[in-house]
């Protein structure tokens, strides 16, 4: 083991996976697994073909290693210390300049180069470190990814609608089942809590949703103040203490959700009644359907632009002097380079577009759309005109007011275009269609009391037993409506409300509802 380690050079290759998978790691649950494929492949394919031109000038592998795996370190470092270096004053600028950091590296590189190169031979005890040091540095990020691909395919499943079995449901008579929408507006707020924290009137927008037939629930409140937890809840109809592992702490308790969202009962039970699935791409791995029936995304091409997430990891390189010369460059690459929140606006635009005529594909059929707004990045003002939010990838923080404008402005269209969205829906339908618009928990900023106050509207024709009343609550959502089309009696749950914070997903305090019902 020792000769292999002295004798086989491999650091260049740990080095050049080592930053994809750090970052990927990073961030898991947030996108998928798979997005970090590009970067890798490149990263490595670069790191080989510069290993053999020098292996081919040299003669030998030690030095050329060293080299190749000095040019990455170079590289990929140089971002993470402009950024720290932003943030130290120097002489009334900051040191956080490429005037003063790309000599310091140009330097670094010549000079590490010119004493590579003059040693006759990289001594083998040094490949050897190298080769340990970084392969223990790259199964950092790695088990990370490994354990939490583990633990997203666990969930204990007890007690998913106990009381419902997909043998209960009978087709309903005459005709056909209805079509089934469950629209997700991420981080959309309840009247009240828009009206007394936001300054925001709603009330048109929910007299028009009732006037296409809708009926709003005036004092729901979310299960869970966290997308991830909220949907699992919704689309098993339970509570997650009877669903995962809440004793499960970090990712790997995180990543017990992501099954119960993209394979949930409700899910699997339209399906086995021959419902067809549609559902979109949202950007957040975990709600990303993609093994759906119907799967829709914008259609970009395998070398057609620049994912967020490689933008970002470009921004953590010595591409950061690239970067901040954009207006010199031609214009494909400066969308290519920088395109986090356009990225998202365009994903926004298409789920918009495309759930306004998804009604012509035949049904009977379940459509999942969780779309992301008013939730940031605003990427939307009041009249639809692109505005540029840096949060996706950097967590920016506006401040309170700035938060509240821009989510104002953001809600405002996205209100008009749902409007227009939902009214098509049910005239295409005939009326014969049933839709929940929900949202998965309130806005970000502001008390735990607002987090979990939400839209709740839902078009529901026919009378239902026991119907709707004004505290319902998302967990009770498809007991009710399933029950209803499929002629079953579903007992429902209490409706409760249980807050937690990121980094603590299963540590709750309860909130109760401070709405007045009359």
């Amino acid at each position: 083991m020792r000769r292999w380690l002295e004798s086989v050079p491999l650091h260049p290759f740990l080095l050049a996976a080592y930053p994809a998978l750090a970052l990927l790691a990073n961030n898991l649950g947030q996108v998928r697994p798979g997005i970090a494929t590009r970067a890798l492949v490149v990263s490595l394919v670069v790191a080989g073909a510069a290993l053999l031109a020098l292996r081919w000038a040299l003669g030998e592998w030690r030095r050329p290693a060293m080299l190749v795996s000095g040019g990455l370190l170079l590289f990929y470092s140089y971002g993470h210390v402009y950024n720290a270096l932003r943030l130290v004053g120097f002489m009334g600028t900051t040191l956080g300049r490429h005037r003063f950091l790309l000599p310091v590296w140009a330097a670094l590189a010549v000079g590490g180069s010119w004493w590579i190169v003059r040693r006759a031979d990289a001594p083998s005890w040094l490949t050897a470190m190298l080769n340990l040091g970084v392969a223990v540095a790259v199964l950092l990020p790695l088990s990370q990814i490994l354990l939490n691909g583990a633990g997203s395919t666990f969930a204990s499943g007890e007690g998913r609608a106990g009381e419902l079995a997909v043998e209960d449901l009978r087709q309903p008579e005459p005709g056909p089942p209805p079509d089934i929408y469950l629209i997700i507006l991420d981080a959309y707020g309840r009247e009240d809590t828009l009206r007394e924290q936001f300054d925001f009137d709603n009330r048109p927008f929910l007299d028009a949703l009732e006037g296409i037939g809708f009926e709003v629930v005036d004092c729901s409140q979310s299960n869970y103040s966290q997308t991830e937890l909220s949907l699992a809840a919704t689309l098993n109809m339970q509570y997650l203490s009877e669903l995962v592992d809440e004793r499960v702490a970090g990712d790997a308790g995180r990543a017990q959700l992501w099954p119960l969202i993209r394979h949930s009962e409700v899910r699997q039970s339209l399906e086995e009644l021959g419902y067809q699935t549609v559902a979109f791409e949202t950007g957040y791995y975990w709600t990303e359907w993609e093994d759906a029936d119907v799967y829709l995304a914008p259609d970009r091409g395998v070398f057609e632009g620049m994912s967020a997430f490689e933008g970002t990891l470009l921004r953590s390189t010595a591409a950061w002097a690239l970067i901040d010369a954009l207006p010199v460059l031609p214009a494909f690459l400066n969308r290519d380079l920088d395109r986090s929140a356009d990225a998202h606006r365009e994903r926004l635009l298409y789920v918009l577009d495309q759930l306004e005529t998804v009604s012509e594909i035949p049904g009977p059929k379940f459509v999942f759309a969780h779309i992301v707004s008013p939730h940031r990045p605003f990427v939307f003002d009041a009249e639809g005109k692109p505005v540029d939010d840096d949060y996706t990838w950097t967590q920016s923080n506006l401040g309170l007011e700035a938060y509240r404008e821009g989510y104002r402005q953001q809600l405002a269209y996205l209100n008009r275009r749902m409007e227009q969205i939902l009214r098509a829906i049910v005239e295409e339908a005939a009326g014969q269609v049933v839709i929940i618009v929900q949202g998965d928990h309130g806005p970000e900023e502001g008390s735990s009391q607002d987090r979990m106050q939400i839209l709740n509207a839902q078009f529901l024709p026919g009378s239902t037993e026991p119907g709707l009343y004004p505290t319902i609550s998302a967990v009770n959502t498809f007991r009710l409506v399933l029950g209803a089309i499929f002629d079953v009696r579903v007992p429902l749950l209490e409706d409760t409300s249980h807050f937690s914070i990121y980094s603590a997903p299963f540590n709750y305090s309860q909130i109760a509802s401070e709405c007045q019902t009359s």
